[in-house]
């Protein structure tokens, strides 16, 4: 694939602008991009729907998200491509085709953040903002072998940017290399202060992906040091899916419901029918998911401590080869939300680390930091980074 061909594919036409950053800075001379539900002045925000782009006003300010990057130097050059509504976990817009995964190309690129995710893996800017809520930065960073972080829930404002879920939206990035991941998170963070971190190792995590993949994330895990051994999934895999679920689902019907149930929408059958079904979701089942989200959460960050780092798989399995059945992708987000809703559901931050390849395709391993403890998660993945390399 040609550089040509992954920037038509992985920006958006209609996001074709440039913000200049601060002649001096920490990041001054980089190149960042921004997925298409972050507002940047001058432009309109599809959201990766046709009808959201033809009513969407050009905003006069740009998302709060963006300004610590462009105060330390950088240079916004354009915004990115995402799955319709934020709704996906594969990039795969049926509106707009998906993103090129540059590692991968007859892959997937991972979603909602492809465009960003496709971006940076392809040399076109140095880092790329996305957003993540129950994956769509860890997927896509593992997907396109590139270092990507999830952040706190609510370190970061969300000020200007498409809601999804809001009580698990956060603001990430992705780069190439760690020591560029973590710059830009001490133009929010500032520089951590030293502290060694202790590797906890979630044993029943390894046996989510499929076996081959299973085995070469324990033995890339094996490469970081040594580490504990812990149980993560005490009360079962599909207790923490059935907390997700619904509070996803039931925030997604808060968010977008009457807008997508306007006559004449047009969106995409996937996501038309998971609006469907977020309609559907009780609120009694709601209600019992948040007591459930808080013990959880409260457990968790208990066996983490201050200076605890969770050792994850990052994904089930492979990316799924481009156009995939509905079913197939439904499967595989089922599958890898085991994975992803841990961080998501206890508001924790959670960094991908590219550990090699299976098949010639990239894969990735994860580290959950406890809450607020950002910095020295990414300071932990710069120095953890060459074990894997």
């Amino acid at each position: 694939m040609t550089p040509e061909a992954i920037r038509a594919s992985a920006f958006v036409a209609h996001g074709d602008v440039t913000l200049a950053g601060a002649s001096e800075g920490p990041l001054a001379g980089l190149t960042f991009a921004a997925k298409d539900l972050f507002d940047v002045a001058g432009t309109k925000s599809g959201w990766g729907n046709p009808d959201r782009l033809a009513e969407a006003p050009v905003a006069q300010t740009t998302a709060s998200a963006l300004l610590p990057a462009l105060a330390a130097g950088a240079t916004l050059i354009g915004k990115t491509h995402t799955d319709e509504l934020a709704s996906g976990m594969f990039g795969e817009n049926p509106h707009y085709g998906p993103p090129i995964n540059p590692a991968a190309p007859d892959r997937v690129p991972g979603g909602s953040s492809s465009g960003s995710a496709a971006a940076v893996a392809a040399g076109l800017c140095d880092f790329a903002f996305g957003t993540d809520t129950g994956g769509s930065v860890r997927v896509p960073a593992s997907f396109c072998g590139l270092y990507g972080i999830r952040t706190t829930h609510g370190r970061i404002s969300t000020a200007g940017l498409m809601p999804m879920a809001p009580s698990f939206d956060t603001v990430g990035w992705f780069a190439r290399d760690a020591a560029l991941l973590r710059r830009v998170g001490n133009a929010f963070f500032g520089d951590p202060r030293a502290g060694a971190m202790r590797l906890l190792v979630a044993e029943d995590a390894f046996a989510i992906p499929v076996p081959e993949l299973g085995q070469a994330l324990r033995a890339a895990a094996a490469r970081l040091g040594p580490a504990t051994p812990v149980t993560l999934y005490a009360e079962g895999v599909p207790h923490w899916l059935d907390t997700f679920r619904p509070l996803q689902l039931g925030e997604l019907h808060a968010t977008h419901g009457t807008w997508a149930a306007q006559p004449g929408r047009l969106l995409s059958q996937a996501v038309r029918e998971r609006l469907v079904l977020a309609a559907a979701v009780p609120q009694a089942a709601i209600a019992a998911a948040w007591v459930r989200r808080e013990n959880l959460a409260r457990r968790v960050a208990e066996l983490l401590g201050h200076d605890g780092l969770l050792v994850i798989p990052t994904a089930h399995d492979l990316p799924p080869r481009r156009g995939a059945p509905v079913e197939a992708q439904i499967a595989f987000r089922d599958r890898t939300l085991a994975l992803t809703s841990v961080a998501s559901l206890c508001r924790m931050p959670q960094v991908n680390l590219p550990a090699g390849t299976l098949h010639g395709v990239p894969i990735g391993l994860s580290l959950i930091g406890p809450p607020h403890r950002d910095a020295r998660l990414l300071a932990a993945a710069e120095a953890l980074a060459p074990a894997l390399a």
